[in-house]
């Protein structure tokens, strides 16, 4: 008799194995199939019969983040973690989910285990280093980028951006160089020569970048960035008319590219076409509600007017999605200055310095913070 229960109970203990594989596995087609309601089902049944089995959890994980709910992404990642899955899958994963959170340091933490879990991948390279980079680590991404290459010497992407990380640290003569080789190994490569144009115009190198920028358009003459390019060019050579032209034609074939309509209202503005500008810089919100100077811009407007309350909340979206976007702390500045709010003048305008570092203005506003906590204590 006691033999006969044995045998029972290990039949149960093997169907019940089976049976978390089974729906694992169904989970796992249904996934891929894009069915993810039914994929989530399946997985919490298999746990249900066997809240250990670690590859469930990780594909619940896997449809969080297929659906973009991060935290309970997060949590069945970190549970299938915890009992024992540790590859570059699960760490590229978490890294994507913590990037997604904001948590920018964490989700570079994630990148970095993927690396050793598997040093000669290219693209996982290339995520950390694009990770470094909104961390504000620009010389450590730049090493991230530069492994990518030293792997894979003829792949143009990331010579693209190691150019632009060197843009960033200003080493332009290497990014020139750098840009080219990505250039050389794909001769259509319209992202790298329109980035080039930018150098051009960056360094004011203004005929190169005419050259630059007509090189783009003949690779792709539809591509908006290097239309809008082409536009800046024009205006850098005192040619309004041609680069409004070229302004309006990358906002009619790519409506949703935020720097067509900007760089028109900026253009707009220089003519005091300010209604025309602020519809351009409205249609720029409306496709990238993050663009920090188009708020700014308005903001302006708004000054014109006497609209302070208007301007200041304009400008306080333009920190929101830009904390170091220096040149809103100023208008804000000038705003609380002739309203009598000298305190937050004051500290509007330490703000503009924390985040300009040495522009040539400093030692006026530093004399104005000066004077506005002077008045500030005087009012008090």
């Amino acid at each position: 008799m006691k033999r006969i229960t044995a045998i029972i109970v290990l039949i149960a203990l093997f169907t019940g194995c089976s049976s978390t594989v089974s729906y694992y596995k169904r989970g796992v087609r249904f996934e891929k199939e894009g069915k993810y309601s039914k994929a989530l089902d399946a997985y919490k049944k298999s746990i249900k019969r066997d809240p250990l089995y670690a590859l469930s959890h990780y594909g619940i994980g896997s449809v969080y983040v297929k659906t973009k709910r991060w935290d309970n992404a997060l949590e069945n990642l970190l549970k299938a973690q915890e009992l024992g899955i540790d590859d570059q899958d699960i760490h590229m994963m978490l890294g994507s989910v913590y990037e997604s959170l904001n948590q920018m340091n964490l989700a570079a933490e994630e990148y970095g285990k993927a690396i050793k879990a598997r040093p000669d991948d290219v693209l996982t390279h290339i995520t950390l280093g694009a990770s470094l980079e909104k961390t504000g680590k620009y010389e450590e991404a730049l090493a991230e980028y530069n492994s990518a290459i030293a792997i894979a010497l003829d792949f143009p992407e990331a010579y693209f951006h190691s150019a632009r990380m060197l843009c960033t640290l200003k080493r332009y003569s290497e990014a020139e160089i750098t840009y080219k080789q990505a250039l050389d190994l794909n001769k259509k490569y319209s992202q790298a020569q329109n980035n080039l144009t930018v150098l051009y115009l960056q360094t004011n190198q203004t005929r190169k970048a005419l050259e630059s920028a007509q090189k783009t358009l003949d690779m792709d003459s539809g591509y908006a960035p290097g239309i809008v390019n082409m536009g800046v060019v024009m205006e850098k050579m005192g040619d309004k008319i041609s680069a409004e032209k070229h302004y309006r034609k990358a906002s009619q074939i790519s409506e949703s590219y935020d720097m067509g309509h900007y760089r028109l209202a900026m253009l707009l503005l220089d003519d005091n076409r300010n209604d025309e500008a602020r519809h351009e810089l409205e249609t720029a919100l409306q496709y990238n509600p993050e663009l920090a100077p188009a708020f700014n811009e308005l903001a302006i407007i708004e000054l014109e007017k006497g609209n302070y309350d208007n301007a200041l909340d304009l400008l306080r979206n333009a920190v929101r999605v830009d904390s170091t976007y220096s040149s809103a702390f100023y208008n804000m500045a000038g705003i609380y200055s002739n309203t009598g709010e000298y305190r937050k003048a004051a500290d509007a305008y330490s703000r503009y310095l924390s985040r300009t570092g040495s522009p040539s203005d400093s030692l006026d506003v530093a004399a104005r913070v000066r004077i506005l906590k002077s008045l500030d204590e005087k009012k008090r």
